[in-house]
């Protein structure tokens, strides 16, 4: 069975204030051995044709175009992708001086994701970003006269101070640019980040609930009425650029990580790696096993992460699939949590499966415990 692949960069040039991601500054030396490692995992797991490849972080693009040509040419050898096969690199506005790109499209890269997370300079400043508004536009110009056909934009909203006029612009900004998948995340503070310890010291505080259903129900309305469809909670794309690496996490289908702190999922089985940039490049040096942990996931386990994953496709969940990948009826086990769901207003219900409706979608995470 295909499984996508994902690679994982931790280097950037600076960590945003809100980021809880396994990242390091850029250090040219350790880059350099942390790109041999990757190669060296390659080798030590090599598979089968992948469904996908995604080289994600951290920013990849930190790294030189002869780096990342490094890892695509071994994705190439270990792996041999088929022609058209989806191969995404995230890069950040800022750092696109570095890369080669229509050297990257000539070995098969398909797809940039751009974190460029707001077209407000207060916003970027605040978040901690190393690019302006002028960049975004520079770097979205600069991909497509290199002949990358498939651009994503990464949004924020719910920021701290933001309101829904700035968000609007940022959204209505992003549209004029016109790429073909736009993804929007509310954001969430996490233990560790500045934003953590400015959020306990009362510096910052994010726009109340009903503010942020504000956002994310405008955003939706804007995206629609400018041909990008949803096709998940958090992700819009014009038809037929819908991001396939992603589809497959939401499908629960597998997926096999390379990198410090990445993680794999074959059927049951479920890895991570080691989180530490230096044990791992120190263990694939030593020719040992990055893997720090693994655990075989009950079929409880799977049933629930196919459930909260399903649900957030616009699509929902199937009950042909649900039957395929664990034997039973869904209504036979969960019906009652989806009649009451239905019956609230969160839910449709169809004879293929079930999805949320768009009450469903702005309270999903209460939704989804319905079934757990």
């Amino acid at each position: 069975m295909k499984a996508g692949l994902y690679f994982h960069i931790p280097f950037c040039i600076r960590k945003c204030r809100y980021c809880s991601f396994n990242s390091i500054p850029y250090d040219k030396e350790l880059a350099q051995r942390y790109v041999s490692a990757l190669l060296r995992e390659m080798d030590m797991r090599g598979m089968a044709e992948p469904s996908s490849v995604y080289i994600g972080g951290g920013t990849p693009t930190v790294l030189p175009a002869e780096g990342l040509r490094i890892v695509l040419d071994g994705v190439k050898e270990y792996f041999n992708p088929a022609a058209g096969t989806e191969i995404t690199i995230e890069a950040n506005p800022g750092t696109l001086e570095r890369i080669d790109f229509p050297a990257l499209k000539a070995i098969g890269v398909k797809r940039i994701s751009l974190g460029a997370q707001s077209f407000n300079p207060k916003e970027l400043l605040a978040l901690g970003r190393i690019h302006g508004p002028g960049e975004i536009t520079r770097a979205v110009n600069t991909l497509r006269e290199a002949g990358i056909a498939n651009i994503g934009l990464d949004l924020i909203y719910s920021l701290p101070g933001q309101g829904l006029r700035q968000w609007e612009e940022s959204i209505d900004e992003a549209i004029k640019l016109s790429p073909e998948h736009i993804s929007m995340y509310d954001l969430s503070i996490e233990e560790g980040t500045e934003f953590y310890a400015m959020e306990k010291a009362g510096l910052i505080t994010l726009p109340p609930e009903e503010a942020q259903v504000e956002m994310y129900l405008s955003a939706v309305k804007r995206l629609e009425e400018a041909g990008y469809g949803r096709y998940e909670i958090s992700n819009f794309a014009r038809p037929g650029y819908e991001c396939a690496h992603n589809l497959n996490y939401w499908s629960a289908g597998d997926f096999i990580g390379f990198g410090a702190g990445a993680h794999s999922r074959a059927g049951a089985r479920a890895a991570r790696n080691v989180s530490g940039v230096i044990e791992y490049i120190g263990r694939l040096e030593n020719g040992e096993n990055p893997c720090a942990a693994a655990e075989i996931l009950t079929g409880m386990e799977r049933e629930r992460e196919f459930i909260m994953l399903g649900l957030r496709k616009r699509r929902g969940l199937s009950f042909e699939d649900f039957r395929a990948g664990f034997g039973a009826d869904f209504m036979s086990k969960y019906g009652p949590a989806a009649m009451k769901m239905t019956d609230a207003g969160y839910m449709a219900i169809s004879p293929d499966g079930i999805c949320l409706t768009m009450r469903g979608v702005l309270a999903s995470n209460r939704v989804i415990m319905e079934f757990f």
